[in-house]
């Protein structure tokens, strides 16, 4: 079921309001790449993984603000990359890649504003009932 929700996001982001792409899909589909490392389930972890790497593809081809690219994307997308070392070693270097990216941009966007590698995450906290 997870596959078919990773899916569904990947195919409506591009098309999506930018706040509805902020607010839900990108911080769902960033929770659930954080999450992914406790699958036990190699094959099941492998298959997320996959469409994982295909969502973050769709996501970088949308404007994102730096505060969803520093909150959400930098975390999802380090967490995908651990997960392509253990389970899909053959696409470590495109989600290397694609970190790289966004990282640049980033730290590029906000170098007058305060160091680049000062990175905060909200995955941790986002499905936190209050």
């Amino acid at each position: 079921m997870m596959c078919e929700l990773i899916e569904s996001f990947t195919l409506v982001l591009p098309l999506c309001n930018p706040d509805i792409q902020r607010d839900f899909l990108i911080p769902r589909l960033a929770t659930i790449g954080v999450s992914n490392s406790a699958i036990t389930n190699k094959t099941k972890r492998r298959d997320i993984t996959e469409r994982l790497i295909l969502a973050y593809k769709a996501i970088l081809c949308c404007y994102m603000t730096t505060d969803t690219i520093e909150h959400y994307i930098v975390p999802g997308l380090q967490a995908l990359l651990t997960d392509t070392q253990d389970v899909v070693p053959e696409k470590q270097q495109t989600v290397d890649l694609m970190l790289r990216e966004v990282v640049s941009k980033t730290a590029m966007a906000n170098k007058d504003q305060r160091p680049s590698n000062a990175f905060g995450s909200k995955v941790s906290g986002f499905f936190k009932k209050k």
